[in-house]
């Protein structure tokens, strides 16, 4: 519990850099998802239903303060958690760099999620065709980023798993 905490804890200051400091690097539109390098570290190495609700707020969360609709990104962190965790359950996966390729295709996921949604209740011809050279983008940045804060969430949860053992 204490490390499912944690976790959310540092999910919110990721939806802080993600939806504030990291739109003033000069990559234009292109915005790293730390939310789904995190989503993707839970599905992988911590699987518990508070696990399941951290991505759903955090997804949630990302809504609010930078979606114009409501629970779609909620919807996707939720439909990445589930194929992470389905396919981390027939892989083992816990070298940082195929870790990276899990976060590229759970981007896609993601992006599968948020297409099936917005098709569903709203109706924007041509919309998806230009988006998805940035959607590719974020996705790649977001696997470059992953082993480094793969290696930072691996090492605050073995030093709090420490702080536990000697207490």
């Amino acid at each position: 519990m204490k490390l499912s905490l944690l976790f959310l804890l540092v999910g919110f200051l990721f939806v802080l850099l993600q939806t504030t400091v990291l739109h003033l690097l000069p990559l234009g539109p292109i915005v790293p998802d730390l939310i789904l390098v995190l989503c993707v570290y839970w599905g992988l190495n911590h699987p518990t239903v508070g696990a399941v609700l951290g991505s759903f707020i955090l997804g949630y969360s990302v809504d609010v303060f930078s979606s114009p609709v409501l629970g779609l990104n909620a919807f996707a962190m939720s439909m990445v958690f589930l194929a992470v965790y389905l396919s981390s359950r027939r892989i083992w996966i816990h070298n940082l760099f195929l870790s990276a390729a899990v976060v590229f295709f759970a981007a896609w996921v993601k992006v599968a999620a948020l297409i099936m949604a917005w098709t569903l209740f709203f109706a924007m011809d041509g919309f998806w065709v230009g988006v998805l050279k940035y959607i590719f983008l974020e996705a790649l940045l977001a696997a470059l980023l992953a082993p480094g804060l793969f290696f930072l969430l691996r090492r605050g949860q073995s030093y709090l798993q420490e702080v536990r053992m000697a207490l």
